[in-house]
């Protein structure tokens, strides 16, 4: 049996260190030791994990104690074992799900998490590997320690289904938690027996070829008592979570968040919903229907950008002490190069998953090399340039939400991407603030390629040097469009020394800016070339309801 236990945590990914069985007179409890940084993971497994045993079989997870041989210390070399653990968690842990959280929450500067957790609908935006999923899991974890209840639902499993039928699966959920939440108590609460009635309605409808509009907002007044009853029953609040509402398709996405919100009206229960920004579409006026920014719900945008090199480069840099640390390594230097944290910085664009993912792949990459010791920032470059592929894939996969537009994005970006490049020989560019205002639909397509990770915002307003009043906005082309396993030549680039940016010319030695003050900075951007959004004017028509 102990086999077994230790089985069922690893099909769970957490790793076991022991099992102590102690038996008695109709109970064995399994004392299961893990190590600390696997711990919460292990808590929320230890309920699915004893629900395999049978009755009268109990699991305690406790943490094991670190030995004085597995205290942190210093590496000398990229190819100390415990670089290979670093490579290990780095490509395990960067994407986080319900199961898998992440290795541990970093709060940001904003104090989003203080935010997210109060008693109040939110609506949560960033860009693709910003970390909105770890704040929801952060939010759940807590609500959880506090006794509240909780219903997590990833619209990536309801991809396909449109708003009715997808509220409808969120109902059935909701009919379920009564059972769940009452398991222990020898009299059925009232909740129970509405929430089984509940559900056999809504199974009645789901079972329909035709789902009429007007059947399902029907359930809303019943749906809201029994969320209002369960509430009440509990003494405390219902937290539901929404993660990647872009799976849904943005016409249905209103709709459904309509629906949602009616059923917890003047009840107990929070929406937490998250999603890219320009991929979603949470309101609309006319009817007004959905859920309103600034009205029904707070927003929370979480994207550290390139515009704060300084904040940006500390949290990440504190992101990658979580993993060196649970992989025992006390020098950051041991495995990066100062340079080679720089790049990665740049190449991630502020993003926490891409700063993960490149880092190990350019841990891998560096091994290859005879005698390597650091990784460095070629490394990176090389990493990075793979890391393109994937980021093209995203794109794809992130155009569910608007039927048809993967492939107008990736023409937008091969544009940007031969404006710079290819015909100006820069890494950035500007767009006009006037432009922006004349040509609303073609920004909206660039902000959709801002939140896909393929261009970055370093200056939000940059004024003009021969134009009063004019002002623009400063964008880079991500590094994976300009790099492989050296830079292409002849670039003027936006790049980090420590926390400032640097303008420099590739291939060429000892020419740079170092932009230390303000004025250097602005100086900088102004050098950029500008791109016009009347470029993607032809562009427009095949978007549909995005445009």
């Amino acid at each position: 049996m102990p086999e077994n236990v230790r089985k069922s945590f690893a099909e769970n990914g957490v790793v076991v260190r022991g099992v102590e069985v102690r038996s008695f007179p109709g109970e064995t409890i399994y004392v299961v030791e893990v190590d600390p940084s696997a711990f919460e993971q292990a808590m929320r497994t230890s309920t699915q994990v004893e629900g395999t045993l049978g009755p009268g079989n109990l699991v305690v997870v406790r943490q094991a104690k670190v030995s004085s041989q597995e205290v942190a210390s210093a590496v000398h070399s990229i190819n100390d074992e415990r670089v290979s653990k670093l490579i290990e968690l780095l490509n395990e842990r960067s994407r986080t799900s319900e199961q898998q959280p992440s290795l541990e929450y970093i709060k940001d500067a904003a104090e989003n998490l203080r935010v997210a957790v109060t008693r109040r609908h939110h609506l949560i935006f960033g860009r693709r590997g910003v970390g909105k999923t770890a704040l929801l899991l952060e939010v759940k974890r807590r609500v959880e320690r506090a006794s509240g209840a909780v219903l997590w639902i990833n619209m990536q499993v309801l991809r396909g289904l449109d708003a009715n039928r997808s509220f409808l699966t969120v109902v059935k959920r909701i009919c379920e938690l009564p059972s769940v939440l009452h398991k222990q108590r020898t009299l059925s609460p009232a909740s129970i027996a509405k929430a089984d009635d509940l559900a056999r309605r809504v199974q009645s409808l789901s079972d329909l070829s035709s789902l009429p509009e007007q059947k399902v907002a029907q359930l809303i007044p019943d749906a809201q008592r029994l969320v209002a009853l369960l509430c009440a029953e509990m003494a405390g609040d219902l937290f539901i979570f929404i993660d990647d509402l872009h799976y849904l398709e943005m016409k249905d996405q209103p709709r459904f968040l309509d629906l949602l919100h009616g059923i917890t009206r003047d009840t107990a229960a929070w929406l937490k919903v998250a999603g890219i920004r320009n991929q979603c579409k949470t309101f609309t006026d006319h009817p007004p229907v959905g859920l309103q920014s600034g009205h029904d719900a707070a927003e929370i945008t979480l994207d550290i950008t390139l515009e704060e090199p300084k904040k940006a480069r500390g949290f990440l840099s504190n992101v990658l002490q979580t993993y060196l640390s649970a992989s025992n390594i006390s020098n950051r230097t041991g495995v990066l190069s100062p340079a080679a944290l720089d790049r990665l910085v740049l190449a991630s664009g502020g993003v926490p998953r891409d700063f993960l993912t490149v880092a190990a792949r350019s841990v891998q990459i560096a091994r290859l090399r005879d005698n390597a010791r650091q990784v460095g920032a070629q490394d990176v470059n090389e990493a990075a340039g793979e890391a393109g592929k994937q980021k093209r894939n995203d794109l794809e996969e992130d155009a569910a939400a608007s039927t048809g537009q993967a492939s107008v994005r990736l023409t937008a970006l091969d544009r940007i991407r031969r404006f710079c490049i290819d015909e100006r020989h820069f890494s950035f560019f500007r767009i006009g603030l006037r432009d922006k205002n004349d040509h609303t639909d073609a920004y909206r397509l660039l902000q959709s390629l801002v939140d896909l990770r393929v261009i970055h915002l370093v200056k939000s307003s940059l004024s003009e040097a021969h134009e009063v009043g004019e002002r623009s906005e400063v964008y880079m082309v991500d590094l994976s469009e300009y790099s492989a396993s050296r830079l292409k030549k002849d670039l003027s680039v936006i790049e980090l020394k420590g926390d400032i940016l640097v303008l420099r010319k590739t291939g060429k030695e000892g020419k740079r800016v170092d932009a230390d003050t303000a004025r250097k900075v602005v100086q900088v951007f102004r050098t950029g070339p500008e791109f016009s959004l009347g470029d993607f004017d032809d562009l427009l028509p095949a978007l549909g309801v995005f445009a």
